[in-house]
C-alpha cells in the first residue's frame, strides 16, 4: 500500500508506534486483505473509512458533513486538533507528502511545515 497503512484513518501516523512495529494490529492490517471482519471493529471511523474504500476519513467526499468524523475531531485535546491538521494536510497535500513529512516525528502527531518552530 505504499506506506498509508501507517496512517490511520484518524491522521494518525503510526509508524513511529512502538506497539504498531511489534502487536498492534493497527486500522488496516487485515482489514484491506479481509482476514479480519470489519464489521466486528469497534472504532466508528475506521468502519466507515474502510468500508468506502478511503485511506483516512480525509480522503471521503462526506468529511466536512460527516458527524462521526467531526465529533472524533471535536473532542477537547491537544491530539485532536493534531489529527484534524493531519486529515487537513492530507486533503491539500495528498498521501505522499503527508508521509514524508511524518517519517521525521517521533509520535503518531508532530510539526507541519507551516508550523513556526
Amino acid at each position: 500500500m505504499n506506506g498509508t497503512e501507517e496512517i490511520g484513518c484518524c491522521g494518525a501516523y503510526c509508524g513511529t508506534c512502538r506497539e504498531y512495529r511489534k502487536t498492534c494490529r493497527g486500522c488496516k492490517p487485515g482489514y484491506l486483505d479481509g482476514s479480519r471482519n470489519l464489521n466486528r471493529a469497534r472504532c466508528k471511523m475506521k468502519k466507515c473509512c474502510l468500508a468506502r474504500g478511503c485511506i483516512t476519513c480525509g480522503d471521503c467526499a462526506a468529511y466536512e458533513s460527516c458527524g462521526t468524523v467531526q465529533s472524533f475531531l471535536s473532542h477537547p485535546g491537544y491530539k485532536y486538533g493534531k489529527y484534524r491538521q493531519a486529515l487537513e494536510y492530507i486533503r491539500a497535500h495528498g498521501h505522499a507528502a503527508f508521509l514524508k513529512m511524518a517519517r521525521h516525528w517521533t509520535g503518531a502527531c508532530g510539526r507541519f511545515p507551516e508550523e513556526a518552530p
